[in-house]
C-alpha cells in the first residue's frame, strides 16, 4: 500500500492541475471575447457614425451595438459573453452605455437635420471611453492570468513537497519495518538465550544460602523458590502455590506487598521480620522476565543479628532519654513522693511492665513505699506490707555486692525456693528485675519492675541501678531541703521562731478577728557586751532574754527577727493581762544591769492593720532605747547618734554631703582559707563629717533607712566600686569580685536591676565582677517578690549573696527555692564555733549543704586563729574578718592587696 501512495498522489495532482488549467483557460477565453467585443463596439460605433455623417442610416448596426453593450454588462445574450466581475470595468461599461445612448440621440437629431458637430464630439468621447473599457478588461484579464499562474505554481509546488514527504515517509516506514523485523528476530534470539540462561541460573540460585523466590506479580503464583527457601518454608510441590501462603502463612495477598513500588531496571530494598521464621530480613525486589512472562524476584538476606544490635542501641538511647526525664522530674518537682510516682510511671511504661515500685526495708520486714501499676489498679497492694525480709534471703548477697536480681521465669523457683515462689506467684508476677537502694553503705530497700517486656530483660538491670543512684541523690537533696526548711523557721540560739516564720505568721494573723498584743524588744548594748565579754557571753545574754520573755508571756508566739531584736505576739489576750505581763517583763530587765532591753508594746482590740500595730510598738521601743543610750554615753551603740545626724535625713543635704566627698568607701578583703590569699572584697561605707571624725555605718544607715534616703548611699557605693574596678583594669592590676550591700529600699525599686546594668555599661564593667548582698528582712516588703528579684539579678549577670546568715536577717527559705551564689555566715555564729560543739556541728552541716548546692560560703567576723582553725575543720574555705585585715580606704587596699 505504501508503494502505491506516491503514484496515486501524483495522478491526483495531475488531474487537479489539469482541471484548474481548463477552468483558467475558459475564464481567459471569456475575458478575451469581452475585450474583443468591447473593441467591436468601438469599431461598430465608429463605422455607424461615419455612415450617419454620410447620410447612410444603419439601424441594424445600432441594434447590434445595443445588444453587445447590454451583454457586456449583464453576461446574458446571443454572443455568449460572460459578465466580467471587475468593479472598475463594470463602472466604465455602464458609463459607456450612457454615452452610447447620447450618441443614439445625436444620430436621430442629425437625421432630423441638426448639425453633425455634437454627434462628432460625442463619438470622440465615446471612443476614448471605449478605449478605457478595453484597457480595464485587459488589466483584469492580465491579473487573472497572473493569479492562475501563481495558483498553478503553488499547487504544483505543494504536490511536489507532498510527493517528497511521502517518499521520505515511505523510506522511514520501510526502515522502521526493517528494524522491527530485526528486533523481533533479536528478541526471539534473546528469549531463547534467556531461556537457556534461566535454566543455567537455577543451579547457582539453588546453591546460595540466601532465600530467593520468583512470583507472578499479578496472580501471586510462586514460579520458583530456591533450595534454601524450600527447606526453610517446607515447600515440596511448587505448582499452584501462592507466595503469600508459603512465605507469610497468609490467606490473602500481603498488605505490605511491594509490587506497586517496583519499576523496570530498579531494585527496591526494604526490611521485614518474617512471622513464619521469626527472623529479620533485608529484602531486595526486582522485576524480571521469567520463562517469557513478567515476574518479581526477591532475595532475602538474614540480618537478624544487626537488627538486634540496632534495637539494642535504640533501647539504650531511649533508656538514656527516659532516665534524663526521670532525673529532671526528681530535681524539679518540689514534692519527692510526687516525683517518685512520676518516675515509676515513666519506668513502668517504658518497659511495658505490669508494675514498678519501691520496697523499703524496715528492720526485718519489707514494706511497699510507693508503686505504679499498669492500668491504674492497686491489685495485691496489701501483700507487699510487712513481708518478712527472709522471703528474699536469696537476693541479699547480690544486693550486698550492689548487684541486681533478674528472674526471667518465676516458675523456675517453684522447686528450688518455694517461699520466694509463693511470694511472687501470689502477686501474679511472671518475671522480675530488682536493684538495691542503699544509704551510707546500708541497704534501705530496692527498686523493682514486675512482668516487663521480655525483649530487653537482660538490659533492665543497669537501667534500674542508674535510677537508684539518682533516686538516692534526690532523697539526700530532699533531706537537705528539709534541714534547710527547719533552719528557715527556727532560731537555734533561743528556739524562737525566726524572721521567716514571723513574716508568714503576721500575714496569716492580719485577717484574724481577735484582739492582739505586740511586744517589740531590742537588747541594749549587745555590741558593747560582745566587744567587752565576747560573742559567747553575748549569746548567753540573748538566751537569758529569751528565757525572761517566755516566763513573762507563757503561751505567746516568740520571734527573733534580728540579731538583738525580738517580737512577742499575743493573739486573743485581754488588755489588762497583756499590760500586766508587759510591766513584769520590763521590771525583770530593769533589775539586772548586765541584761537590759528596750521594750515597746501596743494592744489593739481588733486587727485592722497589723503592720501598723507592730510599727507603733517598734516606735515605742526606740523611744525607750533613746532614753537608755542618753544615760549611757560610753556606749558605742548606734541609736543615740541618730539624733545628731538627723540632718542626713534630708535628701538634698545628703546629696550635697556625697558631692563634698564626705562619704568614703572602705574595702575589706575576703580571704581564701588554704593559702590566706585575697580573692575578693566587700565595699563598706563610712561618713566623715570632719577630717578628724569617722562615723561607722551603724550610726547613720538606720536613720536613712527609716527616711528612705539610704538608696542614695547604696548607688553611690555601687558607682564608686564600678569606677574603681575600671581604673584597676586600665592600670593592668589583677582584679577580683567586689560585693556591695543594698538596703530593702533600693531592692524594692521597680527598675533596680536596670539601674545596676546601666551603671555597669556606662563604666565598662562586666556584671561578673560584682556581687549583690541582700542583708535586710526583704519579705516584710509586700510589693517585693524576693525569688523573682534574685532570679532577675542573676539573669543580668551579677552574683547574689545572702548576708548575715545566722541572725535570721536573711530569708533562709531561699536556700531551697532560689539559686544564689554566696552564703555569708554571720559573726554571731563564728564567735563561739571554736568552743561550742552545737555551733560547730551546725556550721559543718551548713558547709556541707552549700557544697552540695554549689554555693560559696564565707565566714564573717573572724578574729582569732582558733576560730579560723575550727571553721577550716568544718569545711569553710572563704573568710573575712579582723584576723586578716580591717576595712581600709580604697587607696590603702590597692597598695596592700592588688598586684600588677
Amino acid at each position: 500500500m505504501q508503494k502505491k501512495i506516491i503514484p496515486i498522489t501524483l495522478a491526483a495532482a495531475l488531474l487537479i492541475s489539469s482541471f484548474l488549467s481548463l477552468v483558467s483557460i475558459s475564464h481567459l477565453q471569456g475575458n478575451a471575447r469581452i475585450i474583443n467585443y468591447t473593441g467591436v463596439v468601438r469599431g461598430a460605433t465608429q463605422r455607424l457614425v461615419k455612415q450617419e455623417l454620410n447620410s447612410t442610416p444603419n439601424d441594424g448596426l445600432m441594434e447590434q451595438i445595443d445588444a453587445i453593450i447590454e451583454e457586456l454588462l449583464t453576461g446574458e445574450g446571443e454572443n455568449g459573453l460572460a459578465r466580467l466581475n471587475d468593479p472598475g470595468y463594470l463602472e466604465l461599461a455602464a458609463q459607456m452605455k450612457e454615452d452610447w445612448q447620447q450618441i443614439r440621440q445625436q444620430i436621430y437629431q442629425v437625421r432630423g437635420g441638426n448639425a453633425p458637430d455634437e454627434l462628432f464630439a460625442a463619438s470622440e468621447r465615446f471612443f476614448e471611453l471605449a478605449d478605457q473599457v478595453v484597457s480595464a478588461a485587459e488589466e483584469y484579464t492580465e491579473g487573472r492570468v497572473l493569479m492562475a499562474q501563481r495558483s498553478l505554481s503553488l499547487l504544483t509546488g505543494a504536490f511536489i513537497l507532498l510527493a517528497v514527504a511521502l517518499s521520505v515517509h515511505t523510506s522511514r516506514q520501510s526502515a522502521r519495518q526493517k528494524a522491527l523485523t530485526q528486533a523481533e528476530e533479536a528478541n526471539k534470539r534473546r528469549s531463547e538465550y534467556l531461556s537457556r540462561m534461566s535454566e543455567a541460573l537455577r543451579a547457582p540460585m539453588n546453591d546460595i544460602s540466601e532465600l530467593m523466590y520468583v512470583a507472578d506479580p499479578e496472580t501471586y503464583e510462586l514460579l520458583f523458590i530456591n533450595d534454601a527457601g524450600r527447606e526453610t518454608f517446607g515447600v515440596d510441590v511448587l505448582a499452584g502455590q501462592k507466595c503469600y501462603r508459603v512465605l507469610q502463612n497468609a490467606d490473602a495477598p500481603c498488605s505490605f506487598c511491594t509490587n506497586h513500588f517496583l519499576k523496570d531496571g530498579e531494585t527496591y530494598t526494604w526490611e521485614y521480620t518474617n512471622p513464619v521464621t521469626g527472623r529479620h530480613y533485608l529484602l531486595k525486589d526486582r522485576l524480571i522476565e521469567w520463562d517469557g512472562r513478567p515476574a518479581r524476584m526477591e532475595i532475602a538476606f538474614d540480618n537478624t543479628k544487626s537488627e538486634c544490635e540496632k534495637l539494642q542501641l535504640k533501647f539504650t538511647l531511649d533508656a538514656e532519654k527516659m532516665i534524663t526525664e526521670c532525673v529532671r522530674t526528681l530535681y524539679q518537682e518540689n514534692e519527692l513522693k510526687s516525683a517518685v510516682s512520676q518516675m515509676l510511671e515513666r519506668l513502668g511504661s517504658f518497659l511495658s511492665a505490669g508494675r514498678a515500685y519501691i520496697i523499703s526495708i524496715q528492720e526485718d520486714s519489707l514494706c511497699e513505699a510507693i508503686q505504679w501499676v499498669s492500668g491504674g489498679t492497686q491489685a495485691a497492694e496489701a501483700r507487699r506490707h510487712n513481708v518478712p525480709l527472709s522471703t528474699i534471703r536469696r537476693w541479699l548477697p547480690s544486693f550486698d555486692q550492689r548487684g541486681c536480681i533478674v528472674i526471667e521465669d518465676v516458675e523456675t523457683l517453684k522447686e528450688s525456693d518455694p517461699v520466694e515462689y509463693e511470694f511472687l506467684h501470689s502477686q501474679s508476677i511472671h518475671s522480675l528485675v530488682a536493684a538495691p537502694m542503699e544509704m551510707d553503705g546500708t541497704l534501705t530497700g530496692y527498686l523493682g519492675v514486675d512482668n516487663p517486656s521480655p525483649d530487653h530483660m537482660s538490659n533492665i538491670a543497669p537501667l534500674l541501678q542508674t535510677l537508684c543512684y539518682f533516686l538516692m541523690l534526690a532523697w539526700r537533696h530532699a533531706q537537705s531541703q528539709k534541714q534547710l526548711s527547719q533552719l528557715s523557721y527556727y532560731d537555734k540560739l533561743t528556739s524562737f521562731y525566726n524572721r521567716n516564720r514571723y513574716i508568714e505568721d503576721t500575714k496569716d494573723l492580719s485577717t484574724a478577728e481577735v484582739s492582739v498584743g505586740i511586744v517589740y524588744l531590742d537588747v541594749n548594748g549587745l555590741k558593747d557586751i560582745n566587744d567587752q565579754h565576747g560573742h559567747a557571753y553575748g549569746d548567753e545574754v540573748l538566751a537569758e532574754c529569751a528565757r525572761r520573755m517566755k516566763h513573762a508571756f507563757p503561751g505567746a508566739n516568740f520571734y527573733r527577727i534580728g540579731g538583738d531584736e525580738f517580737v512577742i505576739i499575743c493573739p486573743g489576750l485581754e488588755k489588762e493581762l497583756f499590760e500586766s505581763r508587759t510591766r513584769d517583763l520590763k521590771a525583770q530587765f530593769r533589775a539586772d544591769p548586765m541584761c537590759r532591753a528596750a521594750i515597746g508594746s501596743r494592744w489593739s482590740e481588733k486587727i485592722d492593720d497589723l503592720n501598723q500595730i507592730i510599727a507603733e510598738a517598734d516606735a515605742r521601743m526606740y523611744e525607750d532605747k533613746k532614753t537608755f543610750y542618753r544615760t549611757h554615753p560610753a556606749s558605742n551603740r548606734y541609736r543615740h547618734h541618730s539624733d545628731e545626724l538627723l540632718y542626713l535625713a534630708d535628701p538634698a543635704v545628703l546629696q550635697e554631703e556625697i558631692r563634698q566627698n564626705r562619704f568614703v568607701v572602705y574595702l575589706q578583703p575576703k580571704i581564701s582559707c588554704p593559702d590566706r590569699r585575697a580573692v575578693g572584697t566587700e565595699a563598706l561605707i563610712r561618713y566623715q563629717p570632719r577630717p578628724d571624725a569617722l562615723v561607722l555605718p551603724g550610726n547613720f544607715l538606720p536613720l536613712m533607712e527609716e527616711t528612705g534616703a539610704v538608696s542614695q548611699i547604696d548607688f553611690f557605693v555601687f558607682q564608686f566600686v564600678c569606677s574603681r574596678l575600671k581604673r584597676w583594669m586600665e592600670q593592668g592590676k589583677a582584679v577580683f569580685p567586689v560585693s556591695v550591700n543594698f538596703s530593702r529600699c533600693s531592692l524594692a525599686q521597680p527598675l533596680f536591676v536596670e539601674q545596676l546594668t546601666e551603671i555597669c555599661d556606662s563604666s565598662g564593667i562586666s556584671p561578673e565582677l560584682l556581687e549583690i548582698e541582700i542583708t535586710e528582712s526583704l519579705r516584710e516588703v509586700e510589693e517585693l517578690d524576693i525569688r523573682a528579684l534574685i532570679i532577675k539579678i542573676r539573669g543580668a549577670g551579677f552574683s547574689v549573696a545572702i548576708d548575715d546568715f545566722g541572725t535570721e536577717y536573711a530569708n533562709l527559705a531561699l536556700l531551697s527555692s532560689v539559686e544564689f551564689d554566696v552564703l555569708k555566715l554571720d559573726k554571731s555564729m563564728v564567735g563561739d564555733v571554736a568552743h561550742n560543739p552545737r555551733t560547730r556541728a551546725i556550721v559543718e552541716s551548713i558547709a556541707e549543704i552549700c557544697g552540695k548546692l554549689g554555693i560559696r560560703m564565707v565566714a564573717e567576723g573572724i578574729e582569732t586563729e582558733e576560730q579560723m582553725a575550727a571553721l577550716n575543720a568544718c569545711g569553710v574555705r572563704l573568710a573575712q574578718g579582723f584576723l586578716f585585715g580591717k576595712p581600709v580606704c580604697a587607696g590603702q587596699f590597692e597598695k596592700t592587696y592588688l598586684q600588677q
